[in-house]
């Protein structure tokens, strides 16, 4: 968020008439001031502009607690609530409604099915950071940080707004303190866990499948920059590829190439038509199923994006393991995750590690640590390729020994 301070709201915008002035003394030099009616009032010379929307970050009420010295850790602190009012943005469509013009907190909330008090005083909440603005009327228009929510907008956030801090993503952060404390790590395949939730909340599953595309996106536009060819090709299995995204990639890359697309069926859902509209549909077997318990055989190449980060080392080596059983021999397996850095330096991979570490009992882990996780396995790091332009990915190719 912006460092700059919450905007004085004693201050005078510029072109306006200070308190105690007159309106003469307030018109511009060669103009002819207003002339008073009757009445004593000045007719307006033109309808005053709405005002501009903040932006986010600019005003904080944590912040105005703490002062000048504490707002930036006020604005950390104000991250709940910030958080939670877009995501109720996001999931009443409530941009979607706005995007044909402005509606009034009643008139919405009749389209978005809301209480109209309750949608009147969130919608007031998003205003003061910079996703609506209201006018005189008690009109909604949207902001531009709010029209990033609509779901036809060029690089939407509802997905992940939606997708990323859905319920068990929220509620794993509520126990951050309770995880600090035990030494027993989240196990996402527990009755009762995120991956049972999916299963059982099909539109929330498709949610975070919207919101992992977003980010398979940015990896594989940035594949697609480097030009990056695997070592390996052929026999190509994306296991726990979700909709297909880096698969799609390789298998546009390697005209030759088939695929094999594993995963949960519920993640599968949406990778019909999105391998339809790559071209590549044709080339792609998808099959549902467990990687913890066994992989699609006869690969000769194996793909692991973004997926050894979600579990612990035992969990990491039993699908390592399972992808080496199924491999053609000499075959190779390609891992893409967020890579620690070895030194000191702050890194977003410190980040995802955290997430990792609340929502599914994970880890990000270093390039070494990568290599003493798969050397026992029976995989060798054979290159280490830096995918860092947006994101801090790592492309480690191993070959099966």
């Amino acid at each position: 968020m912006p460092e700059n301070a919450a905007p004085d709201s004693t201050a005078t915008p510029p072109g306006s008439t200070p308190p105690g002035s007159t309106a003469a003394a307030a018109t511009p030099p060669g103009t002819t001031p207003p002339v008073a009616d009757r009445a004593g009032t000045a007719p307006a010379a033109h309808a005053p502009a709405s005002p501009a929307a903040p932006l986010p970050g600019e005003i904080s009420l944590y912040a105005a607690m703490l002062g000048d010295t504490g707002a930036p850790l006020g604005r950390l602190l104000e991250g709940m609530m910030t958080a939670q009012i877009v995501t109720v943005l996001a999931r009443l469509a409530v941009a979607d409604e706005l995007s044909g013009g402005p509606l009034t907190a009643g008139e919405l909330a009749a389209r978005v099915d809301a209480a109209p008090d309750a949608l009147a005083r969130l919608l007031s909440a998003a205003a003061v950071y910079g996703l609506v603005r209201k006018d005189d009327a008690g009109r909604y228009t949207l902001a531009p940080a709010g029209d990033l929510l609509r779901t036809d907008a060029e690089g939407t956030a509802r997905g992940v707004a939606i997708g990323f801090l859905g319920p068990p993503h929220w509620q794993s952060a509520g126990r951050l303190a309770e995880l600090v404390r035990s030494p027993d790590p989240v196990n996402p395949a527990r009755p009762g866990g995120i991956y049972e939730y999916y299963g059982q909340h099909p539109d929330e599953a498709a949610w975070f499948s919207r919101a992992m595309a977003l980010v398979s996106g940015i990896m594989v536009d940035q594949l697609a920059r480097t030009g990056f060819r695997p070592l390996a090709s052929g026999r190509i299995v994306d296991v726990g590829g979700s909709q297909g995204t880096v698969l799609a990639y390789l298998l546009q890359a390697l005209p030759s190439a088939r695929g094999v697309l594993l995963d949960r069926a519920e993640a599968l859902a949406g990778a019909p038509g999105y391998l339809a509209r790559a071209g590549v549909g044709d080339r792609v077997e998808l099959v549902a199923g467990d990687f913890l318990r066994e992989v699609p055989p006869g690969g000769d190449l194996y793909v692991l994006s973004q997926i050894l980060h979600n579990w612990d080392d035992e969990r990491a080596r039993m699908i390592v393991r399972n992808c080496h059983r199924a491999s053609r021999p000499g075959g190779g397996l390609l891992v893409i995750d967020y890579v620690l850095p070895d030194g000191p330096e702050p890194s977003l991979a410190h980040l995802m590690d955290l997430i990792m570490m609340m929502a599914l009992g994970g880890r990000e882990r270093t390039r070494a640590e990568h290599e003493a996780l798969l050397g026992p396995e029976g995989y060798e790091l054979v290159r280490d390729t830096a995918l860092a332009a947006v994101l801090p990915w790592r492309i480690l190719e191993f070959q099966r020994v």
